[in-house]
């Protein structure tokens, strides 16, 4: 039996991990992420990688400036580590979600400063300013957040002269950046001195899309657009994502995908939509449907695995429901469905022991043909 890890073999990633290697990399436990990003929290709290989230901090800019942030210890061993290719910090994600393969992550690639002191301007920016959110998730603690800390801070000023102008991408997603003012600051301010800079915005959807909204959104260069929706069935959509509708969500998802298409007929940028859809207990039977509906729609299907809340992941069911929820998915999906679903199966893999992780992987290779 083929020993368990399954390497990612798209052609977007080998290229990747080809041009990682031409920089002298470990092109598998290589993340460019700590050499290009910088999260901004709404409790003032300063992040890196959005995977590790709000609960994996290297600083506080209430205690202290961006820049002695990006070159603080933290910052600097968590460079190091992927340098050496010895990952720490993410060794859960990277053997899980091979997130350091990332296509989209990679694109700045040719940009790094390869140096756990990083002497030139950050490269991306999420800008989590506000907790302010229309749902309230139930994995979620983001909505509970504080409002305006920015404006406390004067960090505008100083952002306008220091970081706007070298940026290549601006990543929003938390809470909901299409109902902050913020988010439309940013806009005007970031396009009028640096239009070339790539936009990624993180949405649930439950909002509508109004003229002003495309009127500011016609002003920069969007990437990608990343659609929360974790589940398609009325009442376990609800129970996830209090208080919200999902008709009204599939219905803004229409108008969105069909404001993509007004804006290539004004010569606008393409932009790239894709689902998350975080698998946790509640979830995890809508596996296929999640991946057809994206399929119908043209969106790009990544199916992502809750760890934490604890209480709401399925590592912490008993290992024989473990056992038969992996069975369970792996027999009704398509081979090429199981492909797209391994942020998912892995970690239950991983979680398997004996001969139940033996009975999995028996049925894994079956379905696969993987040899």
């Amino acid at each position: 039996m083929a020993e368990w890890r399954l390497e990612e073999t798209s052609k977007e990633t080998l290229i990747t991990r080809s041009r990682i290697r031409a920089r002298g990399l470990d092109d598998k436990n290589f993340c460019l992420v700590p050499f290009t990003t910088i999260i901004l929290e709404p409790d003032g709290q300063v992040g890196i990688c959005r995977h590790k989230g709000s609960d994996f901090p290297i600083g506080n800019i209430k205690e202290n400036t961006i820049a002695e942030i990006w070159n603080g210890e933290k910052a600097r061993q968590w460079r190091r580590e992927f340098l050496e290719g010895k990952p720490g910090f993410c060794a859960t994600e990277v053997r899980h979600r091979h997130c350091q393969h990332c296509p989209e992550n990679n694109k700045l690639l040719d940009f790094i400063e390869l140096s756990e002191i990083q002497t030139q301007s950050i490269l991306k920016l999420t800008a989590n300013f506000n907790g302010k959110c229309n749902l309230q998730c139930q994995m979620c603690d983001i909505w509970q957040k504080p409002n305006g800390l920015y404006d406390q801070i004067n960090f505008w000023e100083p952002a306008k002269r220091d970081i706007f102008p070298y940026l290549k991408e601006v990543d929003l997603l938390s809470g909901e950046p299409f109902i902050q003012s913020d988010t439309y600051r940013l806009i005007n301010e970031i396009s009028a001195v640096n239009p070339t800079c790539q936009w990624i915005f993180t949405t649930n959807a439950h909002w509508k899309l109004t003229d002003k909204i495309k009127a500011d959104l016609n002003k920069i260069d969007i990437k990608n657009i990343i659609l929360s929706v974790d589940s398609f069935n009325n009442e376990t959509y609800f129970k996830i994502r209090y208080p919200g509708k999902l008709d009204f969500v599939l219905k803004n998802i229409d108008a969105i995908l069909e404001y993509n298409e007004e804006r290539k007929r004004l010569g606008l940028s393409d932009i790239r939509f894709i689902l998350n859809f975080l698998t946790q207990k509640d979830n995890w039977s809508e596996l296929a449907t999640a991946i057809t509906f994206c399929e119908n729609k043209k969106i790009v299907p990544l199916m992502t695995f809750l760890y934490l809340p604890t209480e709401f992941s399925l590592l912490t069911l008993p290992e024989k429901e473990r056992l038969d929820i992996l069975l369970q998915i792996i027999d009704s999906l398509t081979k090429q469905q199981i492909l797209r679903s391994m942020r998912v199966v892995t970690p239950l893999m991983d979680s398997l022991t004996g001969i139940n992780k033996v009975q999995a992987l028996l049925e894994f290779d079956r379905k696969t043909n993987r040899q």
